[in-house]
């Protein structure tokens, strides 16, 4: 590995006098096996001025040029610099680097202070096989021939490759990010159907009911019939999500709905339009990536709402009064909002990002279908499947990611499918009780299984 380096020297007034930074000879270079490591060594890297030297300011410079270990994708150095400066009340000294003419580091030191001097930063190249910097030293102070002169002088500076990812691991990690705020949206979709009635008759009457199921929901439903054809269903439930990779706090969950249902006959049309939602939404999100050889985890805490508004429209076929059929299609868009946060940029998390706030959007068409048969005595019960698409839509997850910039992750679209029953034990006349299972099966994950029971009233 080749290490080429020149030094320019240049004084603000008087005589040049100082170091020739890194000429020809001047220095030496150590680089590790793998090419992740490199140490410059310096002869008489320095700058003095002030004092007796004739040059109240000087400056020294240094040009590397440090070949790349895999300049295909971003690559991160620690550097350090290493050296002694001495200085005298009235004087100072620093240490600046450019990278492609922008100031990267500039370490000023002031009097009076004789000793080491240790500082270091990191920085960062993509597209190259090499890094390019412009290292200066420097030194100023008043002439005076009786004063000490003011001088820095610069032993190593040592390169360590601490990052490297690909355009590709950061895009996918912005993905996870994308398809994580869209499980947000899935997983509560079931359980606001549910709240909706999805299991119930449309013959059911008025009623009331509290439930729990499995996916860590508890709270109430009803119908009301207002009369020609036209009746609303809604509930409200406490859920804490636990089926998705996503962790979601707990969080209330609302919805309501209006239907109109043509007049009793074998065949009836209805159309259903609603909402649900919950007004406040806190997740963690996360998302990986590799740096290096490592796959490397970070995340954080995202906060704020979903809204979801729907449109159902379908037919009830009734052979008889035991049974009835009912298929139906229905369009959801629903609405994410959720703030930013910055990643801990920490340890391992040399590509930190700063995940940004705002809304994804994400429409679900499906096909559904339901049989209930009503027994004439104590026992009814339902049967239901679905099969639908989740589309992706816009805005799926922005950030700002260091050393890389700007980088947008898009979730991906779900064909889905579910099956579910109801069975319904009439108590008496009034009081009824009910239990449900239902599972859900999405492209890419687990199958969602949801268990349920409910005590109804009907009045």
């Amino acid at each position: 590995m080749n290490l080429f380096a020149f030094a320019v020297l240049s004084a603000a007034t008087g005589p040049a006098h100082a170091a020739n930074g890194c000429a020809d000879g001047t220095f030496s270079s150590v680089h590790s096996p793998d090419g992740n490591a490199t140490s410059v060594l310096f002869d008489d890297f320095s700058a003095t001025a002030g004092g007796g030297s004739g040059t109240s300011r000087a400056t020294s410079t240094c040009n590397l040029s440090v070949p790349v270990t895999n300049p295909g994708g971003y690559t991160v150095y620690q550097v350090d610099y290493r050296g002694f400066v001495t200085t005298q009340d009235g004087q100072a000294a620093s240490i600046v680097t450019q990278q492609d003419g922008k100031t990267v580091l500039n370490h000023q030191i002031t009097g009076p202070l004789d000793d080491d001097v240790s500082v270091g930063n990191r920085i960062g190249v993509s597209g190259s096989d090499t890094l390019e910097l412009a290292v200066i030293v420097g030194a100023t102070g008043s002439l005076n021939v009786t004063d000490p002169e003011a001088g820095l002088f610069l032993d190593s500076i040592d390169f360590a490759r601490v990052g490297f990812t690909t355009a590709q691991s950061v895009t996918n990690s912005a993905d996870q990010l994308a398809r994580q705020r869209q499980s947000i949206v899935l997983d509560l979709m079931d359980t606001a159907q549910n709240l909706l009635g999805q299991s119930q008759r449309f013959d059911s009457g008025n009623y009331l009911s509290a439930f729990g199921s499995s996916d860590a929901a508890a709270g109430f439903n009803g119908r009301w019939n207002a009369g020609n054809g036209v009746s609303f269903l809604g509930g409200a439930a406490v859920v804490n999500p636990n089926r998705t990779g996503v962790s979601i706090d707990t969080l209330v969950l609302l919805a309501g709905a209006a239907r109109y249902t043509t007049a009793e006959a074998q065949w009836r049309a209805f159309g259903e339009a609603g909402a649900w939602g919950s007004p406040k939404v806190s997740a963690n999100l996360s998302r990986s990536y590799l740096n290096m050889t490592d796959m490397v985890f970070a995340g954080g805490t995202a906060s704020g709402s979903l809204f979801s508004a729907y449109g159902r429209i379908g037919a009830i076929y009734a052979p008889d009064d035991a049974n009835e059929i009912a298929f139906s299609a229905r369009f959801t868009r629903s609405w994410l909002d959720l703030d930013g946060y910055r990643e801990a940029g920490t340890g391992a998390n040399v590509f930190a990002a700063t995940v940004k706030g705002g809304r994804s959007e994400a429409d679900t068409v499906s096909a559904e279908i339901a049989w209930s048969h009503d027994t004439g005595g104590q026992l009814d019960y339902t049967v239901a499947g679905a099969i639908g698409r989740t589309f992706a839509g816009r805005n799926g997850a922005k950030a700002s990611v260091d050393w890389v910039g700007d980088v947008t992750g898009t979730a991906d679209d779900q064909d889905f499918a579910t099956l579910g029953g109801r069975v319904g034990w009439k108590i008496d006349e009034i009081w009824k009780v009910e239990t449900s299972v239902s599972a859900t099966f999405r492209e890419q994950d687990k199958p969602d299984w949801n268990i349920g029971g409910q005590l109804k009233a009907s009045f």
